[in-house]
């Protein structure tokens, strides 16, 4: 984005002008971008990048409200995220980069382990996910087109942010047992 000084023949200018660019004010600071028209492709690869997004904010919602500790840690996982994200960065924001990781490389991992627990180990993490304060619940999904796809169950959405944390080495690689969290 340009740096503007005197917007317009202004003091101060906002909107798009022309249909061909927008002025604003970021963070105090004049600036000019292109106009975009956005657009709402519903393909399988932007309805996949939003299904993770929303299975990063069911952990980021978990994280914020929770006051539990998991077992043998002095501080919560949002304290831990906090103390561990990179100086310039928000714990919100470096959770979801632990979740994701570089290319998905993490979902698609946390995705692979999870499918290759027992039935049974699944529905402990079921449980587990349901008796945490708050509650992690399952996590809505899209197919390609908008079409509803089968949620989450929230034993996956539990497996996935605990997979994040293993990422950014505040807990350990979760397996067949969930993890116990208490005050």
């Amino acid at each position: 984005m340009a740096k503007v000084t005197g917007p317009l023949m202004s003091m101060d200018a906002s909107g798009s002008f022309g249909g061909a660019m927008v002025h604003g004010n970021r963070l105090g600071t004049h600036v000019v971008r292109a106009l975009v028209t956005p657009a709402n492709p519903m393909s399988a690869n932007q309805e996949i990048a939003r299904n993770i997004v929303r299975v990063c904010g069911a952990g980021q919602k978990y994280a914020n409200a929770c006051v539990l500790k998991g077992a043998g840690r002095l501080l919560t996982d949002k304290a831990l995220l906090t103390a561990a994200a990179p100086a310039g960065q928000t714990w919100n924001s470096y959770l979801v980069k632990l979740m994701t990781g570089v290319g998905q490389v993490n979902y698609s991992a946390a995705t692979a382990a999870y499918a290759a627990l027992t039935a049974p180990n699944r529905a402990d993490w079921v449980t587990s996910a349901g008796i945490l304060t708050p509650a992690i619940l399952a996590v809505a999904q899209k197919a390609a087109g908008g079409a509803a796809a089968a949620a989450l169950s929230a034993g996956e959405v539990w497996f996935h942010y605990q997979y994040g944390l293993y990422a950014g080495g505040i807990a350990g690689l979760p397996g067949a047992v969930p993890p116990v969290y208490a005050a």
